[in-house]
């Protein structure tokens, strides 16, 4: 209880500090279905790198914007913490993996991604983060970022 918790407080704080779009200007945007899967396969694609780990570390950071607001396991996580911790970042052993992403509008997008991975020591860990992505400069940056990690049972 006290992880929801947590999760709801730390979605009401990212919601609270992102303008973000208000429901009529969302229902005025027509989203066309080739922008859709454009943001599909490109959060796709971004979450594959993550996944090789450090190998991969140039293209993950490119994916991050530098006012990123990141939360992983109640951590707050800045850019240059993520720098600092990127050579470490273990490549992934995927067993399982469920995502979805949905573009809200022309710069605005969410990806959500849990999978299951086994980590170096043997153990079966679930790792599901939600990104909230956006396009400047005809580029897609993450700025907002739930990361959580739990062993399996």
């Amino acid at each position: 209880m006290k992880k929801l918790s947590l999760i709801i407080w730390v979605l009401l704080v990212a919601c609270t500090q992102q303008k973000s779009p208000s429901e009529s200007e969302i229902s005025t945007q027509t989203i066309s279905l080739e922008e859709q899967q454009a943001f599909e396969n490109m959060a796709q694609a971004y979450q594959n790198k993550y996944m090789m780990g450090s190998e991969n570390l140039e293209n993950i950071l490119a994916g991050f914007d530098e006012d990123i607001q990141m939360w992983e396991n109640g951590k707050i996580w800045s850019y240059n913490d993520l720098v600092k911790y990127g050579p470490h970042l273990p490549k992934k052993r995927v067993v399982e993996t469920y995502n979805d992403q949905k573009l809200l509008s022309d710069d605005l997008g969410y990806d959500y991604v849990s999978m299951i991975y086994i980590s170096s020591a043997g153990d079966s860990l679930r790792e599901t983060a939600s990104r909230i992505w956006k396009k400047s400069e005809e580029k897609w940056k993450i700025i907002t970022m739930n990361n959580l990690i739990n062993r399996e049972n």
